[in-house]
């Protein structure tokens, strides 16, 4: 294992692990956001507008976490067979860049996902609950 390897890997996996708790930051921030309009009885227009910015927000976290998972996959790949790609995680990514058409759909790929999707659909579903309660 080089060093650059070792270094890199550690310093991907601690961002890895600090997406992973800003994006349950961000889950309690849209809930009490989300209390907060129900509070102040706010259109139902609002609630949903913000729960879909909310969620947009950790399908963009989401697939910048990807995107360290997969850097930290070529990393292990890399050690295992002994090589050195350690300290080039942009040039890598900037030659594996796609469009805006593929990047839109990569976002979108991440908020469908269940541990994403789930309390922002909860959400969702109570408000138009409430609204017709």
């Amino acid at each position: 294992m080089t060093e650059k390897n070792q270094a890199e890997w550690l310093l991907v996996q601690q961002s890895y692990d600090k997406q992973e708790q800003q994006a349950l930051w961000l889950k309690v921030v849209t809930i009490l956001v989300w209390l907060w309009l129900l509070k102040n009885a706010a259109a139902i227009e609002l609630q949903l507008g913000i729960i879909g910015l909310f969620w947009l927000h950790e399908a963009m976290l989401k697939t910048f976490q990807q995107r360290a998972a997969d850097r930290l996959l070529q990393l292990e790949q890399a050690i295992l067979q002994a090589q050195d790609i350690g300290c080039q995680w942009h040039s890598q990514w900037q030659y594996q860049r796609q469009g805006p058409f593929q990047l839109i759909l990569s976002y979108a790929k991440q908020a469908l996902k269940p541990t994403v999707a789930v309390t922002y659909l909860a959400l969702i579903a109570a408000s138009l609950l409430r609204l017709w309660l």
